[in-house]
């Protein structure tokens, strides 16, 4: 198994089942490659259009990347949207920002420290979150901090909830006539080693590890004081509309020409 499929298997994530299924695909196909694929162009996220800066937040969203990562599986970096969220805190020419955001979520490790950044630009300037396309899981964990969100009507909004698949390979190494003897020290030592099944301790460990961050998901969510109920907070995500009516979002906007217009309009003298 590659490093990158391995990471897929053995971390939680806030991301959507369907992207992470298509993130394993992907990362099963890196195995045609003999070299990594050429790096991509950096960019600079931060955009200004009449005072507004504008922060793209797209694809799957992880901690410094690999190569492997952003090709494959279309990976931004947390870090580069934190420095694009700290530059237009300091810029005198942004009045206000919008997180252009269209993303099915991502990694655990980053999403809390992201969402407190975006929490503090907000502290000092108006911050408005907008999808058109996805707006889930570590996405909307991030939106939430924003002042206000809105969505279209297609865009896919919520996903609340944490994601933890542990690839049971115990039955195929048996069929390859292989057997695991493994020494460890500690009793959640073990956990993820390809061929050893999860012991009844290990996996209370691991709910609980889930849960612990999904607590942390729902109560950052409605610390800006959305009135979400709990049954909305399942793990499901919801069309514009219905997010909106379940208080996931601030209302239904037709397009992004329509939010630049009304942010320009309250925002930019």
């Amino acid at each position: 198994m590659t490093q990158l499929l391995h990471s897929l298997y053995h971390q939680p994530w806030l991301i959507t089942p369907e992207a992470h299924a298509a993130m394993r695909r992907a990362a099963r196909a890196c195995d045609l490659f003999s070299d990594p694929p050429a790096e991509p162009p950096d960019s600079d996220l931060l955009q200004i259009e009449n005072g507004i800066g504008i922060i793209p937040i797209t694809g799957v969203l992880m901690k410094r990347p690999d190569i492997f990562s952003r090709v494959l599986l279309g990976a931004a970096d947390m870090d580069e949207i934190s420095e694009a969220i700290n530059e237009a805190g300091d810029r005198e020419d942004v009045q206000a920002v919008l997180l252009d955001i269209d993303s099915p979520g991502g990694t655990v490790t980053g999403t809390p420290e992201l969402a407190a950044a975006v929490a503090a630009l907000s502290r000092a300037k108006y911050v408005y979150a907008f999808s058109d396309g996805q707006m889930c899981s570590a996405a909307y964990w991030i939106a939430s901090q924003a002042d206000v969100i809105f969505s279209t009507p297609s865009a896919r909004v919520g996903s609340i909830g944490v994601l933890l698949p542990m690839l049971d390979e115990t039955e195929a190494f048996k069929q390859e006539g292989l057997k695991v003897d493994l020494f460890a020290a500690g009793k959640y030592k073990s956990v993820g080693v390809p061929g050893v099944a999860l012991t009844d301790d290990q996996r209370t460990w691991l709910q609980s590890m889930i849960d612990e961050i999904n607590g942390e998901f729902q109560a950052a969510v409605l610390a800006r004081g959305r009135a979400i109920d709990p049954a909305a907070m399942e793990g499901q995500d919801f069309s514009g509309q219905k997010a909106f009516e379940n208080s996931l979002t601030a209302g239904v906007m037709l397009d992004r020409a329509t939010v630049l217009t009304k942010m320009q309009a309250r925002h930019v003298s």
